[in-house]
C-alpha cells in the first residue's frame, strides 16, 4: 500500500512524516502531523 499527501507519494506511512514533517513543523507538532497525515493521506494500493 502507498500513501499519498500533498501531491507526494510514499511507500510507508512512516516514510510520508519523515519527508514531509518539515514542512508542518511550524504549524504542530509531529504527534500531531502523525493523527494529521493518517487520517487525511489518500491510500492506493
Amino acid at each position: 500500500m502507498t500513501y499519498k499527501l500533498d501531491g507526494a507519494k510514499f511507500a510507508s506511512l512512516e516514510e510520508l512524516v519523515e519527508a514531509l514533517y518539515p514542512l508542518y513543523s511550524d504549524k504542530m507538532p509531529e504527534e500531531e502531523f502523525k493523527k494529521y497525515a493518517e487520517e487525511n493521506a489518500e491510500k492506493q494500493q
